[in-house]
């Protein structure tokens, strides 16, 4: 009779249990990134309920809401009396509605360090325009490494911008259009308040997250400059705007003039580098499917890359008639 008992597994019996551990592990993975997106999506859309929050309590203290940025003359820093340049690149920008809105965001410390009688750029707004907003950033999106720092040094970069209308985000014909216009404006030198959303404040979007570029030479998500924390339909003769495709199992709206380096994880995204007039960005995220949009009642929805462009382009403008019923 053998009466040696068996101290370990066989060889075949450590392949099966390696195996089986294998397949539990490549099963449980997807579900931890799948968790933890979910979880960053919902930080995310804390993120822009707390921007929509700043707005709104802004909006009862002025009765406006934030100009899209201000344009101040050099050097003096007064306010300008003429109008504001089509132009991303001027020395005269001075504080964007991300900025104004600092005090309303618990960050009244930081907004006393800016003076807005100044240019953005000017030295003295060094510290506030170069600051890492962690309130600002999406937690789905990398962090930047590069500043914006063409023509201008420091400007830190963030993900959420306001809506500036259907049409294209430089072109001041398209600021005062009111089947275009939209929330926030660099060339309307008049603010819009609720009085103005015709289409009702939970049919038009105020906010959404936007992809900042990695560029030194890119402002799209400089918070502190005048168009990194805004986007647009970018309707135009160089933009058809006429319906979204899947280039790249990425969707983005169709436009002639689309940068092919810009088609990375690219939600509702166009740029177009025809000319000045189409600087600017659409709504864009890191998040599987859509992008978090925040609409002028508050309140913040995901919007499917599957949207209709039509529906799309009137969910951007706040009074063109055709109110969007979201579910």
């Amino acid at each position: 009779m053998n009466n040696h008992k068996r101290l370990g597994f066989t060889l075949v019996e450590l392949l099966v249990v390696i195996a089986i551990i294998g397949v539990l592990v490549g099963l449980l993975l997807p579900a931890v990134q799948s968790a933890r997106e979910a979880a960053r999506r919902m930080q995310c859309s804390n993120n822009l309920k707390q921007i929509g929050l700043a707005l709104h309590n802004y909006h009862d203290t002025f009765g406006t809401l934030p100009l899209g940025a201000h344009w101040k003359t050099e050097p003096s820093g007064s306010a300008a009396d003429t109008p504001a340049p089509e132009s991303a690149r001027d020395a005269g920008w001075g504080a964007t509605w991300l900025v104004m809105i600092l005090p309303f965001m618990e960050q009244q410390n930081l907004a006393d360090q800016y003076d807005s009688r100044l240019p953005a750029r000017h030295p003295d707004n060094f510290d506030v325009v170069a600051a890492e907003m962690g309130i600002y950033r999406c937690p789905s999106h990398p962090i930047p490494s590069n500043r914006l720092t063409q023509d201008y040094d420091g400007f830190s970069k963030a993900n959420y911008a306001g809506n500036s209308g259907a049409g294209r985000l430089l072109r001041r014909a398209d600021a005062t259009n009111s089947a275009l216009a939209g929330i926030f404006h660099v060339l309307d030198r008049r603010a819009a308040g609720f009085r103005d959303v015709l289409d009702g404040t939970s049919n038009v979007a105020m906010t959404s997250e936007v992809m900042a570029s990695n560029s030194t030479g890119d402002d799209r998500g400089a918070w502190a400059w005048a168009t990194g924390p805004l986007y647009s339909g970018g309707t135009g003769s160089n933009c058809s705007g006429t319906g979204f495709h899947t280039p790249n199992s990425k969707t983005r709206l169709d436009c002639s003039h689309y940068s092919s380096n810009d088609q990375t994880n690219v939600n509702f995204g166009w740029r177009s580098n025809a000319d000045s007039l189409d600087a600017g960005v659409a709504a864009r995220s890191f998040h599987p499917g859509g992008v978090l949009m925040g609409l002028v009642d508050g309140s913040v929805r995901f919007m499917t890359e599957s949207v209709d462009s039509t529906t799309y382009m009137n969910l951007l403008a706040r009074s063109d008639g055709n109110p969007i019923q979201l579910d």
